[in-house]
């Protein structure tokens, strides 16, 4: 009887022990083989509980030496080796489709010429690969997951919103005359402003909020507003000094809106959670500047002929491309990649774990016109909003004529987790 309870014991000591490694471990590193003949070799990363990252698994599956990447954000219950098969086309495409948890997580990811493509953007160029595809089991993969098409759709003010495409837990800001339209699973309009203001180049969203200045001042204000996205709550601060509207947005680093006074050659930092505005450069402190992913300081003079903070990246290994961008950490994270093309920019994506696997996902008119939220990207197409995601695919949210002619608009995506 002794005995059994020691036993009974140490099972139980066991279990907690394995519970505890379970829920402080940050994540594991394993490779394994898959198929017939084992010729698929899986990579397989997962993240977790790191600072300034997403829980993700990243997987690397490599098959006659072409190495595929997938990024993907769902914990599958912290599994190790979810991969359980892969289905794989060898053709003047080569396409590579994990099953997870018994169906495709992603699109099919298929491989020509040293770039990446989604099958759904390339359907129709190889008979021989679309009826390959036909021929899979709907329950493991379904093409029509990942097309873009909607018929649930409400309207209102000339904005049709396709409802099946929200994703729940992304509140979009869309700036109109008097104020902006958040837009989740409906389109509601905050008024700001008492008269239409055609054009606020003093706002912009961050984070959870819209923020703008005071444009019902005439030459100088003082107060900003605050806007929630995610409640559509309306709050409102004032800074140290009148500002000019001769006034320009810096840029956005850490959830702070620099924001620089030529009229007065001041710099001010705008913090919207703590509805801050702090006094942070001027002619003698000189006026602080983000490129490189690092502050500089530049002079005044230079402050005064409009100097925006620099996002993009140099690195040789992308130096084909136009411009680069680098979002989010270092284990969750992706470089975007523009390639001018005639009138637009292919837009290109890559997990920061692999520089190589450049993926081809859309095209855009302008930079400006893309937005960044986690593994999402919404972007500016003609009179259309739209977003795409790993998951997803490209996705039209909304369909608003003004987009198209009004190029002061402005828009924004908070993704409350």
């Amino acid at each position: 009887m002794k005995k059994l309870k020691i036993v009974i014991i140490l099972v139980f000591m066991a279990l907690i022990l394995v519970c505890c490694i379970r829920f402080y471990s940050k994540g594991h590193d394993v490779t394994y083989k898959l198929g017939k003949n084992k010729q698929y070799q899986v990579h397989e990363i997962y993240t977790k509980k790191e600072k300034n990252e997403l829980d993700n698994y990243y997987l690397e599956i490599t098959v006659n030496k072409i190495n595929f990447n997938f990024q993907l954000f769902d914990t599958y219950k912290e599994k190790r080796e979810i991969v359980e098969d892969i289905i794989y086309y060898d053709g003047e495409y080569k396409c590579l489709l994990p099953i997870i948890d018994g169906k495709a997580q992603t699109d099919i990811l298929c491989y020509k010429n040293n770039r990446y493509y989604n099958y759904i953007s390339i359907a129709g160029k190889e008979e021989k690969l679309d009826e390959f595809v036909d021929d899979i089991d709907i329950n493991l993969y379904d093409k029509d997951t990942f097309l873009d098409k909607s018929t649930e759709t409400l309207s209102k003010d000339g904005i049709k919103l396709y409802t099946y495409n929200v994703q729940k837990n992304h509140f979009l800001a869309l700036s109109n005359l008097q104020g902006i339209y958040l837009i989740n699973d409906n389109i509601d309009s905050i008024q700001i402003f008492d008269k239409d203001v055609y054009a606020r180049e003093l706002s912009t969203v961050v984070g959870n909020y819209y923020v703008t200045a005071d444009y019902s001042s005439k030459q100088q204000f003082r107060t900003f507003y605050f806007i929630e996205l995610s409640t559509g709550k309306k709050s409102e601060a004032k800074a140290p000094d009148y500002i000019s509207f001769d006034s320009y947005i810096q840029g956005v680093v850490d959830g702070k809106i620099y924001l620089y006074d030529r009229d007065r050659e001041k710099q001010y930092s705008i913090d919207p959670k703590k509805k801050e505005i702090k006094e942070v450069g001027n002619k003698k402190r000189k006026i602080k500047y983000y490129a490189d992913n690092d502050w500089d300081k530049i002079t005044v003079t230079k402050a005064n002929n409009e100097v925006k903070f620099d996002y993009y990246i140099d690195d040789y290994d992308f130096s084909k491309f136009d411009y680069v961008q680098l979002i989010g950490g270092k284990y969750s994270g992706y470089y975007y990649l523009y390639q001018k093309s005639g009138n637009y920019y292919n837009v290109y994506r890559t997990p920061v774990q692999n520089k190589k696997g450049i993926t081809y996902l859309f095209k855009v008119e302008k930079l400006d016109d893309v937005f960044y939220v986690d593994e999402y990207i919404y972007y500016r197409l003609g009179n259309q909003l739209k977003y795409y995601s790993d998951q997803t695919g490209i996705r039209t949210l909304i369909e608003y004529n003004e987009l198209q002619f009004n190029e002061s608009i402005i828009f924004g995506v908070y993704n409350k987790k």
